[in-house]
């Protein structure tokens, strides 16, 4: 689907578990090994032979067979390195409510023990627990579009009503509108950096990180200080695409780094989602390629669940459509001419023919009624809504829809349980 240079293999054999407990020493010694480059990249042979970290620390060189001829040089390297560690040292640097989740604790997360390289050490702040039945990711660009800003808002808020968890990024643009309208909903969300759990960045994302640390988790896997860096953060990607059932590109243009997160997610086995944007908009020709070459496309919340196999219920037509067609006059010709993309007031007098004191009245009361959103600029677009229908089914099958019909009812279908 995308270009060689950046296919990664990260499906692998899942484990056989191991019994092992989250002592001090064990901790201390892990988090000290995380420090070196070649302990993660190399974990997934150290961890075929030593089941401790203190015995990966501490083994001669000569015990190190796990690595072959061709990686001779990164066994070498790895023996020298850990001379500098100081068991201890790094541990001393946790800040307060950061908790280590370790490759063999039973807390770290299964998705994630059976890629290719998965992260040996994981610094959470918050919960990272989640049900991976109903879970998805939403990637897209930070120089995103309105449009691609509203689906990203509309897809994240629905799905967590619904009781998905919404993982993503923390980045400036669709991630940061992901995790924030997963919480509006009053649902979960999870952010993977791709920097140290310490590190704030973006800078201005400070509240929203220290929200997402009280409502989910902030996840990281780079030691305490990291900054960053460019290369970090298709490492950070393979562990969004890994954590989630599947990943949603709400936007994004042919060079994005959502495109490597949904590469990722294909080779490991998730599903891949994206929605669909206008063909002359360089900034959705990403997402529309990707739909070109096999990913589903999402024109609403409800055919993530649906391709999940999934049931969701739904308590009717959401209540701005219930007003909208009680509206009348100056309020429904406006209302009308509003819609996901944003437009100033100039435009929308145009579009409807009324006067621009008309325009701004009508406006007015439809922005008291939470039917539209003023954004900066003095541009206007309606609010995120749901077109879900009455019940979804998967395999289009039919079946008489259950008398529960809250809207955040959603349950397994018998034989659609999570693979992981």
């Amino acid at each position: 689907m995308l270009p060689e240079q950046i296919s990664l293999t990260l499906f692998a054999e899942e484990p056989e578990p191991i019994e092992w407990e989250p002592t001090d020493d064990e901790i201390a010694c892990a988090v000290e090994l995380n420090t070196l480059s070649t302990f993660r990249t190399q974990f997934r042979r150290l961890r075929t032979k030593f089941h401790s970290f203190r015995a990966m620390l501490e083994a001669p060189i000569e015990q190190l067979d796990v690595f072959p001829e061709e990686a001779a040089y990164l066994k070498e390297r790895f023996a020298e390195q850990r001379v500098s560690l100081a068991v201890g040292r790094e541990y001393s640097r946790l800040p307060e409510g950061v908790e280590v989740v370790t490759w063999f604790d039973r807390r770290y997360p299964a998705q994630l023990r059976n890629i290719f390289n998965p992260p040996p050490v994981l610094y959470v702040r918050g919960d990272i627990g989640f049900d991976f039945t109903a879970s998805l990711s939403i990637v897209g660009s930070r120089a995103h579009t309105d449009y691609g800003g509203q689906t990203a808002e509309r897809f994240a808020y629905q799905l967590a009503s619904w009781g998905f968890t919404i993982v993503s990024g923390g980045a400036r643009g669709i991630d940061s509108i992901a995790h924030k309208a997963a919480m509006s909903a009053g649902g979960k969300t999870i952010s993977v950096f791709g920097c140290g759990i310490d590190v704030v960045f973006p800078a201005e994302n400070r509240k929203l990180f220290e929200e997402i640390a009280q409502k989910g988790a902030l996840v990281s896997e780079f030691p305490i200080g990291t900054i960053p860096e460019a290369f970090n953060f298709p490492a950070r990607n393979r562990i969004i695409a890994a954590l989630t059932r599947g990943t949603l590109v709400a936007e994004a243009p042919e060079k994005s780094g959502a495109l490597i997160t949904a590469e990722l997610a294909l080779q490991n086995n998730r599903e891949v989602f994206a929605v669909p944007g206008r063909l002359t908009d360089l900034r959705s020709t990403g997402a529309n390629k990707l739909i070109r070459d096999g990913a589903h496309p999402a024109l609403d919340p409800s055919d993530v669940p649906l391709k999940f196999g999934l049931i969701v219920l739904d308590g009717g037509p959401p209540d701005s459509e219930r007003a909208a067609s009680q509206l009348q006059g100056d309020e429904a010709l406006v209302y009308a001419a509003v819609s996901l993309e944003a437009k100033p007031v100039d435009a929308l007098v145009h579009d409807v023919g009324l006067s621009a004191p008309r325009v701004l009245a009508a406006l007015l009361f439809l922005q008291t009624k939470g039917m539209v959103r003023e954004l900066p600029g003095t541009r206007f677009v309606r609010p995120v809504t749901s077109t879900m229908c009455n019940s979804v089914k998967a395999s289009g099958e039919h079946t008489d829809s259950p008398d529960d019909s809250s809207l955040s009812n959603i349950v397994n279908k018998p034989g659609h349980a999570a693979d992981i």
